[in-house]
């Protein structure tokens, strides 16, 4: 096929496919009744307004809010820890399709050796930045009629974001880049199980995502409605804008950022003291590039320089947002001793006290969630003692 349209042909047949399928998905949608402002959007991407979804009103500035809300769960999380040049899945002779398992979460990536891409930090950013975009235009455990999973951003303001120079070499270089994740993404399927309290709830195998394109000059990339659904009912965290920049050279700093603002926006870690505290041993376990003690000492046995001195480096490409010091349990400062210390075993047991800097105030809603709670308990306690009082 000779136009624009041609790499995504088994997408988007004709261009006149694609606006169709976006009219249908808009058809659904309910007019909106505040404008929501979507930060992945400037004043000035005309292409861009004309293409999104009507519910969505682009930003009037062109700088991003340090800090956006992005919608996770722990599916998408443990995706963020993925790595398949790092970690090769297990790819069948047959199909050719690949499975990785990390964690509870057990991935599938269709006709893998077609891919030029796998999953990497560039895949992951390009996720999140849809993720961001989803959460915008969508109400959080909203309702499902109302629910929008189409997202469109401009191929500018995704390199904007991303600290990509607008040069034309740099534009062809994201724009193929971009459709090397785009099809990646395409190409997954996930089935995990997720614990809550003393409950363990099975997902059934969904796609991503199941319609994408990068035509105009925009990125079209359109959730699967079951996973749309389940990030809209997952969790909320606050994503500060500078991780999208982080250098893809050193995709450790990229993995390390996520896990750390991750831990801080779980609202248990904050009423616990925790939510600033990571062990080291955690953090290194959702680096791939960073090889395991019994992979180093089978080999060059260089533990500082294959472990400590890339774990370091990353950490201190995070400046822009995240301040850290090395500390024991519960932000216990060293000892002189532990100051001192240059062994592996010593380096293994420590934490990282960080902060995140800039993140908005959670004070306000942590003490009305309280409050909320608290009501609740009060209530049920009433019901139980009015029946009670029947019985009697």
């Amino acid at each position: 096929m000779a136009s624009i349209y041609g790499q995504f042909a088994k997408h988007f047949s004709t261009a006149e496919e694609m606006e169709a399928y976006k009219k249908k998905i808009q058809a659904t949608l309910p007019a909106p009744e505040t404008e929501l402002n979507l930060q992945l959007f400037s004043s000035e991407d005309a292409e861009a307004k004309k293409a999104v979804a009507p519910s969505i009103t682009p930003a009037d500035t062109a700088e991003p809010k340090p800090f956006t809300a992005m919608l996770n769960g722990t599916a998408t999380n443990q995706l963020t820890n993925i790595s398949t040049r790092s970690n090769p899945p297990i790819v069948d002779a047959i199909t050719g399709n690949a499975t990785i398992e990390q964690g509870t979460l057990k991935v599938f990536i269709d006709s893998y050796n077609e891919l030029t891409g796998g999953l990497r930090t560039s895949t992951h950013k390009l996720l999140d930045a849809c993720t961001i975009a989803l959460t915008q235009q969508n109400n959080y455990r909203g309702k499902d009629d109302k629910l929008n999973p189409l997202v469109t951003i401009p191929l500018e303001r995704f390199m904007e974001l991303c600290g990509i120079p607008l040069t034309k070499p740099s534009k062809d270089k994201t724009r193929r880049k971009v459709k090397e994740d785009l099809e990646t993404l395409y190409h997954i399927s996930m089935e995990w199980t997720e614990t809550s309290g003393r409950k363990t709830k099975d997902f059934a195998k969904m796609r991503v995502c199941d319609k994408i394109a990068l035509v105009r000059g925009n990125i079209i990339f359109s959730f699967s409605m079951d996973m749309a659904r389940y990030l809209t009912n997952a969790y909320l965290m606050q994503y500060p804008m500078e991780l999208l920049k982080v250098d893809e050279r050193n995709p450790n700093s990229y993995h390390i950022g996520k896990k750390l603002l991750l831990h801080n926006s779980i609202d248990n870690n904050r009423r616990k003291g925790t939510a600033n505290i990571l062990s080291v041993k955690s953090l290194l376990e959702v680096c791939p590039d960073i090889p395991t003690y019994e992979q180093v000492i089978a080999t060059d046995r260089a533990l500082d320089r294959r472990i400590k001195v890339p774990f370091e480096t990353a950490l201190n490409s995070l400046s822009s947002f995240i301040s850290w010091e090395y500390c024991n349990s519960k932000g216990v400062p060293l000892t002189e001793e532990q100051l001192q210390a240059t062994d592996y075993g010593t380096f293994i047991k420590l934490y990282i006290k960080f902060d995140v800097l800039g993140a908005p105030d959670q004070t306000a809603r942590l003490e009305a969630r309280a409050e909320e709670a608290k009501a609740r308990a009060d209530k049920k306690k009433r019901t139980s003692s009015k029946k009670t009082a029947d019985k009697t």
